[in-house]
């Protein structure tokens, strides 16, 4: 399977072009899915509650056409893996201060893919949680999930992802969404579990004034892998992106990122930014860093960075003259880049679960 595909290709002997799952993955079906908190204001169901007159979920079938960032064939994959779809829907006008909280427990040996949906009707605003986990830290298996969010006219939608699982897991994390006239959509990522990890996000910013804003954190260790794909399409006029990913890999971890903007004509006004900040922790990692901007309006912004480097000697000194190893020191630095992100999550209880994990990692 051809995964996190490029809009616009580059050469191949960079190895940027896509990602490729060459193993079959077996799915048996386990694992648990909770979904801890309901607030007033929001409806949650499946395929099979459509017409049981509790809401009015007739725009599901424009979500099911939302492209996502992994490509067609990992969504043939979900398509056929799961039959069943989980939906989440904020009714319109409807202001939830509380999030929707949906936990995934997968144990040893688990091996499930899942499907979401979020619907935010006109003039609302909500926050859903997904937090990925297992109780043992060498837990080995499977998990995807492809999550497809609409955001009607004047509605808002902060979407919550948290990966804390077993060390020997492999996750796809597939995401799409669709922003109507002065909407926005804000992701925050942590991907801090796994073995390999494949991300995939694509956001059409269809109407004026739609807004995206992208935080991405991530620590690979040991002989983790992990791989991004980012594109988003500006096609409302004055419509704004931007995103941010930072991370650390130690030991022998790699690690692909792809962002592109695609500015597409008719896109009048439009900005769209992007930056990555990379901390590199020992010799044998392996970084791969592509930033893409696509341009076919005249009359729009386009920026992109990357800042990539290791811990400078005159920082390790200053951190040991005041009584820190260089473990601690490099503990210290990377705490407070995944910290910047970890902020922008709302919930105490995933706050203290993120520290938790990060200081067993570094164990």
């Amino acid at each position: 399977m051809r995964v996190n595909s490029l809009k616009s290709l580059t050469w191949n002997s960079l190895k940027l072009n896509d990602a490729v799952i060459e193993d079959e993955i077996v799915l048996n079906g386990s694992g648990r899915a909770v979904v801890e908190k309901i607030p007033s204001g929001v409806t949650i169901g499946n395929e099979s509650c459509q017409d049981c007159g509790g809401c009015d979920l007739k725009d599901s079938v424009d979500i099911k056409q939302i492209k996502c960032g992994m490509g067609a064939e990992a969504d043939a994959f979900f398509m056929k893996a799961s039959s069943d779809v989980l939906m989440v829907h904020a009714r319109a006008g409807r202001q939830v201060n509380e999030p929707v909280s949906i936990r995934y427990l997968m144990e040893n040996g688990d091996s499930n893919a899942d499907r979401v949906e979020i619907l935010a009707e006109e003039g609302s605003r909500i926050t859903v949680i997904m937090d990925y986990s297992s109780s043992k830290s060498d837990a080995a298996g499977f998990f995807g999930v492809q999550t497809k969010i609409r955001i009607a006219r004047d509605a808002s939608v902060h979407l919550v992802k948290v990966n804390l699982l077993g060390q020997n897991f492999m996750c796809m994390d597939d995401i799409g969404v669709e922003i109507e006239d002065n909407g926005s959509f804000d992701i925050t990522q942590m991907c801090l579990g796994g073995k390999r990890n494949l991300i995939g996000l694509s956001a059409d910013l269809k109407g004026c004034k739609a807004r995206f804003n992208g935080d991405m954190g991530y620590l690979c260790l040991n002989t983790q892998e992990l791989d991004m794909n980012y594109y988003i399409a500006h096609h409302g006029r004055r419509s704004e992106s931007e995103l941010q990913v930072k991370g650390a890999l130690r030991d022998s971890a790699k690690k692909n990122f792809r962002g592109t903007i695609d500015l597409v004509r008719g896109a009048k006004g439009a900005v769209g930014d992007e930056l990555e900040d990379v901390l590199l922790l020992s010799e044998g990692v392996v970084n791969k860093t592509l930033p893409v901007i696509l341009c076919d309006e005249e009359d729009v912004e386009g920026s992109h960075g990357a800042s990539i480097g290791r811990l400078s000697a005159d920082m390790l000194y200053y951190m040991q003259t005041r009584g820190f190893s260089k473990y601690e020191a490099e503990l210290l630095a990377t705490k407070a880049k995944l910290n910047s992100v970890r902020n922008l999550i709302k919930d105490e209880h995933t706050h203290g679960r993120i520290q938790y994990y990060m200081e067993e990692a570094f164990k």
